[in-house]
């Protein structure tokens, strides 16, 4: 029998750790919602997981490109300005296999350097081709950087929507947000960037913070809109006023102020706060020409409807304890 202690003990422990995940933000919105049905007597329904838009595969997105063919290559203008190397670089057998990023650093260079060769061309009929094949390269910029997004694996990871949601402390992701802005810079503009796009490429890959920033906002919606409802349908059970036993609005200030006003708010703030410092990106990203089997996930999270259904929960979530308060002539602070 005195083996049976420790037994039972590694048995508890065992049991108590199971009940938690590899996802601290999940579990500190489940333990908010179970506090809350703990103080209303209230049956607290499995958490209803939302259905996510997917992320199309890569071969159902990337858009096809025309093929460039140019007659003139050695021509001497074309060697003196740089063109000719240039190409000469992406026709090589290493060009042949270069990932997305070094296809796209070197469309935006032959822009750029076919746009500074054009006036230097004296020959009506290289003239004539280099013209038409930088029309062609214009046109299909953003095509360019639509197949960089989608099918590069630094991107790729930045856009597959993770298990987990953002952790609670959030660390610093100012390289990536800064660099998923100079990227989303490329839309706009019709200038290349100062310097390749290839130095962007390491922070945009170990640095993934959108996928999980748009699981956060799709979950936590749904934790807040099922915490909200919990609230709104069972606080009739909640006394106060007269000679009412008032322990369970006591109770109920306590997990407000200890676990919503002390943990969950802060949290979903700092949520917020990252999303509004890639809203711009994202809305440049929107603003590309994209394929209908897109258009979910681009509307969620590119277009922000993701982001005002959060909003609108945490909106609803404070109504629905204020209404509470205001029943029960509590003054928030107090």
């Amino acid at each position: 029998m005195r083996g049976f202690k420790p037994i039972l003990l590694l048995a508890t422990l065992i049991t108590l750790t199971g009940c938690q995940s590899d996802d601290p933000a999940k579990d500190m919105m489940a333990d908010y919602y179970q506090r809350l049905g703990n103080v209303l007597d209230a049956p607290t329904p499995d958490f209803t997981s939302p259905e996510l838009p997917a992320l199309p595969r890569k071969r159902d997105l990337v858009q096809p490109l025309d093929e460039l063919r140019m007659g003139v290559l050695d021509a001497y203008e074309l060697r003196q300005c740089g063109l000719f190397n240039l190409i000469a670089e992406r026709n090589s057998s290493l060009g042949k296999v270069a990932d997305r990023f070094r296809q796209l650093d070197y469309e935006l260079k032959f822009i750029d350097t076919a746009a500074q060769c054009l006036p230097q061309v004296k020959d009506p009929s290289i003239q004539a081709e280099l013209k038409q094949a930088l029309t062609l390269k214009r046109q299909q910029r953003e095509k360019v950087i639509w197949n960089t997004l989608i099918d590069s694996d630094a991107w790729r990871k930045q856009l597959s929507l993770p298990a987990f949601t953002l952790s609670i402390e959030l660390p610093a992701h100012s390289n990536a947000v800064n660099t998923i802005e100079q990227f989303s810079q490329l839309i706009p503009s019709t200038q290349a960037p100062t310097e390749p796009v290839t130095t962007w490429q390491e922070s945009i890959e170990k640095q993934p913070i959108l996928g999980d920033l748009f699981v956060s906002l799709s979950y936590h919606t749904a934790w807040l809109n099922q915490t909200s409802e919990l609230i709104a349908n069972h606080q009739q059970t909640v006394r106060c006023g007269g000679n009412f036993d008032t322990t369970r609005l006591k109770r109920l200030q306590t997990v407000f102020y200890k676990f919503y006003v002390g943990d969950v708010q802060p949290y979903l703030a700092r949520v917020d706060g990252l999303y509004r410092d890639l809203a711009p990106a994202l809305s440049r990203l929107a603003s590309l020409n994209t394929p209908d089997i897109f258009n979910d996930y681009k509307k969620a999270y590119w277009e922000g409807e993701a982001y005002q259904a959060y909003k609108a929960a945490i909106k609803h979530h404070a109504d629905v304890w204020q209404q509470l308060f205001q029943r029960c002539e509590v003054k928030l602070g107090q």
